[in-house]
């Protein structure tokens, strides 16, 4: 095992204990219960881990952001629920939905519960600069609502210019990942340089975090992916490379593209129509290329940082997604 490796295996664990030890409230059952089905449900922790690695890299101590990466995994979580409820789908993590296993009220209270808890802990630990860290993470809040509206109203539109794409995945992924890297970064008490530097390391992370799920949806490994193959397809969703090939592909491909998209409902089975049509389009290489543009600005980002350890592990981190199959 690596030193990287170790070192993230414990954070995620000390992660995992901070939150299991947060929710010990039993009742409401129907709050509490469905709160920790969610966090319990084999979670990446890619964020907080995010928060206490830029906190380290610019040698702050995890205890110090600790609370802030509690906060964003909260927030993050309440975002799935919300997500599944909007997009109707039955599977998260290999595990029912919150709306599935209980039911769409219940999803939505829990989401808001662990909103609440997010502020709750983000705010429980002083800072010098905790009322602007507050305000940092409402902001972040209200863009991550505005991507999500974006992607929900881009469902029902004929047409979506690429620009309006990467507008709503900024807003919807990169928002937040950016944010974990300027708060720990913050926390850390790093020079305003070295904080600008992280969130736009964040960021550009984020942006290529996106693409790179939408490319997975139809061309990972179903077991592996934890949800279903191809479900942005079947609700038509206006990925990058929906747009892409739509604009991008010859007569034929594109013809045959909306054949499929008019359907009253897209089965499973036409998926692999439509991924062997974005390979024709040239689609899947176009996706793949802004992937590795996007992760090469972050690392051209974090390189701004000074030469440590901490930064070398952001480093391997940005490694782990490139390589990442789910």
């Amino acid at each position: 095992m690596s030193q990287f490796e170790k070192r993230t295996t414990e954070l995620k664990k000390l992660v995992n204990q901070q939150l299991a030890g947060m929710l010990t409230k039993k009742l409401p059952i129907t709050l509490y219960d469905p709160m920790r089905y969610v966090l319990q449900g084999g979670g990446k922790r890619l964020r907080p881990l995010l928060v206490l690695l830029a906190c380290e890299a610019v040698g702050g101590k995890v205890e110090s952001c600790l609370p802030a990466a509690l906060a964003v995994e909260f927030l993050h979580n309440f975002t799935l629920i919300h997500d599944d409820v909007m997009d109707q789908d039955d599977i998260r993590r290999g595990r029912l939905t919150v709306h599935k296993k209980w039911d769409v009220s219940i999803a939505i209270l829990s989401g808001d519960g662990l909103v609440a808890l997010s502020y709750r802990v983000l705010l429980s630990k002083s800072h010098p600069r905790i009322a602007e860290i507050g305000t940092l993470f409402s902001n972040t809040l209200l863009e991550i609502c505005e991507g999500q509206a974006l992607d929900k109203e881009f469902e029902t539109r004929k047409e979506v210019a690429v620009n309006e794409y990467f507008v709503m995945i900024q807003k919807k992924t990169a928002a937040l990942m950016a944010l974990c890297a300027q708060i720990g970064g913050i926390l850390g008490n790093g020079t305003d340089a070295e904080i600008e530097a992280l969130r736009s390391f964040g960021f550009h992370l984020g942006v290529a975090f996106q693409l790179q799920d939408d490319l997975l949806d139809i061309v990972a490994d179903e077991k592996l992916l934890g949800k279903t193959w191809g479900s942005d397809i079947m609700r038509r969703k206006k990925t990058f490379l929906l747009i892409h090939a739509l604009q991008q592909g010859d007569a034929t491909t594109k013809s045959q593209l909306q054949a499929i998209l008019q359907k009253e409902v897209i089965a499973q089975s036409q998926v692999e129509e439509v991924k062997k049509l974005f390979q024709v389009a040239g689609t899947i290489e176009a996706t793949q290329q802004h992937i590795n543009r996007h992760f090469d600005l972050a690392r051209q980002y974090l390189h701004r940082l000074p030469s440590s350890q901490g930064r070398q592990f952001l480093d391997r981190f940005l490694d782990s997604l490139v390589k990442r199959q789910y």
